[in-house]
């Protein structure tokens, strides 16, 4: 018997090799014909493959796989296993009953699988939602899901679960293709939309097939008891912020270029003197004017250095709507670029390119350090890493006000817990000192482990102090809804409880405080009314 779906040579192959084996020796033609049966079994299994390779060859627009099969010989039961290059399921080749670990949906989930982490571990409300979702359809076993659900485990650890099991699933299961559309319904259902496009996109750039259904968007979950949506973060991915970054390093620069051309024009023209652009400048950086060099238009800028970079050109604004009124436009929609960046950028992939772009910037966009300067070191819990630029900023100003908000340059970013560090004036040392030492309970709260102004370092909360579960609690009883908000993008549980076993729903329903209740069902919180 012949392997099934393999088709016999022609009759002239088994001849000729019979006819060449009769010219050997006695001994040798024995041996031979001992062997022969093998031997014509596997040359006809080889020469059939190459023949239904031949037939099965597809045209150029037509999908290719590479599939592992087995074929059992006729004489001896012997395997011989083959790689058949073949055109979606060819006629009499029996396919394995799971996929292979190269399947397209496994392919592009691997590839994946950082962006997925980094985007779930950003918006800490949405994991247990999305893997709700996944649980309910039977998607994920209930081992992963009490995993995910776990209230002591940090969002990355949540998330580094939950899409590793699904990898495996999706690896594993006898229809991949079932798995991946699942979560891609699942991705839109809690608002996490661009990063299903992002997943159908690639899985289509393979060679895959997507239901054309699931490229229609899809309303989004909303927080339990409350009509508004979870609020979710379509955050950039490690690669864009670095390609952003570029981009808004290239902009500024010439950006920087013009506005200095546009000055020299207004101080030629006689429309302006350079004195009263360099007190405008100070009186807006409260910082004296004698710090202030102002020869020409180049020697102006390159002193107001230390106070603006691509990332914060509150001066350069001012200045703008001063004296440039022609060139805000153009200004203004690279702020507004600078603040979508801000929102969708995670510090840690922020860290991983700053070094490199800030050490090779022109001379125009690189902070530098002055007596005017005083450098700021803030250290923060290492939740800080997923959270965004933008998340950063707003904290500052909750502390701080605009004054710091608007003036502050970022030196670095580095690791050992989450380190910024910023460039600020002199003049506003004292007064950022006074408002830490009032604020720290609060501070602490937020994750701020200490902040070094100059020589000067105020210790704020324990490094190894990971509970902010309890900090949350905390936040509602103060009736802080900034904090609370920030809390929760911090990972902390709305439905954890309290030593009196009262989880900060409850609490914020018991203190009459409506908004932070919101809140806190907004991001996940439950109530249950008795």
């Amino acid at each position: 018997m012949i392997a099934k779906g393999l088709k016999v040579p022609p009759l002239s192959r088994a001849t000729s090799l019979e006819e060449e084996k009769q010219k050997q020796s006695s001994s040798e033609h024995n041996q031979d014909q001992q062997d022969e049966p093998q031997q014509q079994s596997h040359e006809i299994i080889g020469a059939s493959l190459d023949e239904e390779q031949q037939e099965s060859s597809p045209d150029a627009s037509e999908q290719e796989q590479v599939q592992q099969e087995t074929f059992t010989s006729t004489k001896g039961q012997e395997e011989c296993t083959s790689s058949v290059e073949q055109k979606g399921t060819s006629t009499g080749v029996q396919q394995q009953s799971t996929p292979e670990p190269g399947s397209l949906q496994y392919i592009t989930m691997k590839e994946m699988l950082a962006d997925l982490v980094d985007l779930l571990t950003g918006n800490p409300p949405v994991i247990l939602s999305l893997s709700n979702h996944l649980f309910s359809h039977g998607i994920i076993p209930h081992d992963v899901y009490n995993a995910v659900a776990h209230l002591n485990h940090t969002p990355n650890e949540r998330a580094t679960q939950l899409i590793n099991s699904l990898l495996t699933i999706i690896q594993t299961h006898s229809n991949p293709n079932s798995v991946f559309s699942s979560l891609i319904t699942a991705l839109q259902k809690v608002g996490l939309k661009n990063m299903a496009s992002k997943l159908m996109g690639k899985l289509k750039t393979k060679g895959g097939h997507i239901d054309p259904n699931l490229e229609q968007q899809q309303p989004t979950i909303t927080g339990s008891q409350s009509s508004t949506p979870t609020t979710v973060i379509e955050l950039s991915s490690k690669s864009e912020v670095a390609t952003n970054i570029g981009s808004l390093h290239s902009r500024f620069s010439s950006l920087d270029s013009k506005l200095r051309g546009e000055i020299v024009k207004r101080v030629q023209n006689g429309e302006a003197e350079l004195i009263a652009i360099a007190r405008n400048a100070a009186a807006y950086l409260k910082i004296p004017v004698s710090s202030l060099k102002y020869g020409d238009v180049d020697e102006l800028f390159d002193s107001l250095q230390p106070h603006y970079d691509f990332f914060s050109c509150g001066v350069l604004k001012h200045l703008t709507d001063t004296y440039l009124s022609n060139a805000q436009t153009e200004l203004t929609q690279y702020i507004d670029s600078v603040d979508k960046f801000s929102e969708l950028s995670q510090l840690k992939h922020i860290r991983s390119t700053i070094k490199e772009k800030l050490s090779s910037l022109p001379p125009a966009a690189s902070p530098t350090t002055s007596n005017q300067t005083k450098p700021v070191v803030i250290k923060l819990n290492d939740r800080w890493e997923e959270m965004t630029l933008t998340n950063f900023k707003r904290v500052l100003q909750y502390y701080f006000g605009h004054v710091v908000t608007d003036i502050f340059t970022i030196v670095e970013i580095d690791k050992g817990s989450v380190i910024i560090t910023l460039l600020l004036p002199t003049s506003v040392s004292q007064s950022l000192i006074d408002d830490i030492n009032n604020k720290k309970n609060s501070m602490s709260r937020l994750g701020i482990l200490e902040v070094a102004i100059d020589k000067n370092t105020i210790p704020i909360r324990r490094e190894d102090d990971d509970n902010f579960n309890t900090s949350l609690q905390e936040s509602v009883k103060a009736g802080d809804s900034f904090e609370v908000s920030m809390l929760l993008q911090l990972g902390a549980d709305p439905n954890s409880k309290d030593e009196r076993g009262k989880s900060a729903v409850e609490i914020a329903n018991e203190g009459g405080h409506t908004q932070i209740k919101e809140i806190l069902l907004t991001g996940g919180g439950e109530l249950i009314i008795t």
